[in-house]
């Protein structure tokens, strides 16, 4: 019983991860449309998620006064890099293309946390959840809608995918400080590090946010925030290539925002992407219960 409820709860954890990186990426999209001002640079996008979520983390930190007790600075650093690079690329792109396109293309991340937990981590992977992943893959394929004008757009779909393998590589990096280090631990110091370093842009590309903005700024650090934490606890309670790829379920999440912001309703190949995506989401639960249970 406890290895399925913490197989279930590592699943939950990850929709709510979904729930949260969802939010966060349609907000990040409006702070760069003209819809709350003068559109905003997504390096200073990506530098709020950092601060704000820093300043929530460290005030905790203080209120329970906890300690840095032994941190691998080296792993947290590459750790860091890797999120900055790929939440920036996420932000960036959203602006330039579909939300729900920008989202699938950099969603490949799981399959590239499959193939680093192999070497890096000593995981195993059965044909049968190669089989679930490449399901929910082809979902996301189905929900880029290649159009005729993709060569015009094709250095964006590259620059996604160097996005996927660096969140990819991330989530390689947070299983490992997982195992080594406190929860509250982690989050402090990914958030300073990243703060750091998102930092050194910013004088170069700053413009002086409205307090539309700088609300919208503060609830995507906030959100990226209870992600990071639910991130965590799903790496936690289950191997990471299982529970990477249900963070595919933020496909489905972006298409319900996208319907109650901009009014856009899914057609026809959005509702097969994502079911695609939920099929392969319960194989690989049924999967990973029967294997732990033989």
């Amino acid at each position: 019983m406890i290895i399925k409820n913490n197989t279930l709860s590592s699943i939950c954890y990850m929709i709510f991860v979904s729930l949260f990186i969802g939010g966060t990426t349609m907000i990040a999209k409006l702070l760069g449309t003209d819809l709350l001002g003068k559109p905003l640079n997504p390096m200073q996008i990506s530098h709020s998620r950092f601060l704000f979520a820093f300043i929530l983390i460290f005030l905790f930190f203080l209120k329970t006064k906890s300690k840095i007790i032994q941190p691998n600075y080296k792993l947290h650093f590459s750790r860091s890099f890797c999120g900055w690079i790929g939440i920036t690329i996420l932000f960036g792109t959203s602006i330039l293309i579909p939300v729900s396109d920008a989202t699938a293309l950099i969603f490949i991340n799981p399959i590239f946390t499959m193939i680093f937990a192999i070497p890096l981590l000593g995981e195993t992977v059965k044909t049968t959840k190669w089989f679930a992943v490449a399901i929910t893959f082809i979902g996301a394929i189905v929900l880029i809608r290649p159009e005729n004008n993709l060569l015009e757009i094709q250095f964006v779909y590259i620059l996604l995918i160097f996005g996927a393998l660096a969140l990819g590589l991330e989530s390689i990096f947070i299983k490992i400080l997982t195992i080594e280090e406190r929860p509250k631990q982690i989050l402090l110091i990914n958030n300073g590090i990243g703060l750091m370093i998102s930092s050194i842009p910013i004088y170069f590309i700053w413009i002086s946010p409205n307090m539309k903005q700088i609300l919208a700024m503060f609830f995507v650090g906030t959100l990226m925030l209870c992600a990071q934490i639910c991130f965590i606890q799903a790496m936690k309670r289950s191997e990471a290539h299982f529970v990477a790829p249900f963070f595919y379920f933020t496909l489905i999440f972006v298409c319900i925002y996208d319907f109650f912001i901009f009014q856009i309703l899914p057609d026809k190949i959005s509702i097969i992407g994502t079911t695609l995506i939920i099929v392969g989401g319960i194989i690989l639960y049924v999967s990973q219960t029967r294997s732990k249970l033989s």
